[in-house]
């Protein structure tokens, strides 16, 4: 069939407990359809029959209660990438905590905070202007709409969305099941960053998950998929390998810190099957 010869990426993120059913179902039929194999293993090189690596990004909660018992029934490997600064800080990745801050408000004062920022009024136009700010800018923002919303709680159900994975729950992982990835420290675009900072983020992230769980860190990803120079020549200096946003399969001259990925979600399994054998 069309391009089943090629190694895939399959590129997870939140898994909350209602879709726990679909991702069952969905990755019994990606298994069946590709051998599924550790990140680092399909980077070895190829033997035979097109292989898949599964990744989760952010290192949600939801990863390790719902997807982790799955993935250990199934007898599938993955990659969880991991941002440490947030679980030091205990914090939302910011783009997690200033949508729902933003939803929160009522129309009128969602457009009276857009005006007064010079950012759109609708929420998600909102973030991603956000991303397109350099990091000072962004966090000055974050600020004005913490202010803009004093009386934020997240629900359990945000929570269960948006609250990251503790280091006791990562330490209990089986590393035969789950290989931890670095994803910066605290999650910033890195476009939005001078050289310095982006440096300090990746090198700093490797840094304190080997500390923190005693395990060799070598993948990375790049958070937002957005890399320039600088964040390329940093995660070659400090990962074996680094997975962008890009979509695409693994094939001819494939650069190991530029590595594509197809876009998954538990409710997508058509859509995916499609993209991954005509993408």
């Amino acid at each position: 069939m069309l391009g089943l010869q090629h190694d895939r990426i399959l590129m997870y993120h939140g898994t909350p407990r209602r879709d726990a059913a679909a991702l069952e179902r969905q990755l019994r039929l990606v298994s069946l359809a590709f051998p599924v194999v550790p990140l680092d293993k399909l980077m070895a090189g190829k033997n035979g029959r097109a292989r898949l690596a599964l990744t989760f990004d952010d290192g949600l909660r939801s990863n390790v209660e719902v997807a982790y018992p799955i993935l250990r029934k199934l007898g599938l490997t993955a990659t969880f990438f991991v941002c440490p600064g947030l679980i030091d800080a205990g914090q939302w990745l910011w783009n997690h905590e200033a949508r729902q801050r933003l939803l929160s408000l009522q129309q009128p004062e969602l457009e009276e905070l857009a005006t007064v920022l010079g950012a759109p009024t609708s929420v998600e136009a909102f973030v991603e202007w956000m991303k397109t700010l350099k990091i000072a800018a962004r966090r000055r923002v974050e600020r004005q709409i913490r202010d803009a919303t004093p009386d934020f709680q997240p629900t359990p159900r945000q929570r269960e969305e948006f609250d990251l994975a503790s280091w006791g729950e990562l330490e209990r992982l089986d590393p035969s099941v789950v290989t931890i990835g670095s994803h910066t420290m605290t999650h910033p675009i890195l476009t939005s960053l001078s050289a310095e900072e982006t440096e300090a983020e990746t090198r700093d992230s490797r840094l304190a998950l080997e500390q923190r769980l005693d395990r060799p860190i070598s993948v990375f990803c790049y958070p937002n998929g957005d890399l320039n120079d600088g964040a390329l020549a940093s995660a070659r200096r400090h990962y074996r390998s680094a997975v962008t946003t890009e979509v695409g399969r693994l094939q001819g001259e494939v650069d190991l810190h530029r590595l594509p990925r197809f876009a998954a979600h538990p409710q997508w399994t058509r859509r995916l099957a499609r993209r991954m054998v005509l993408g």
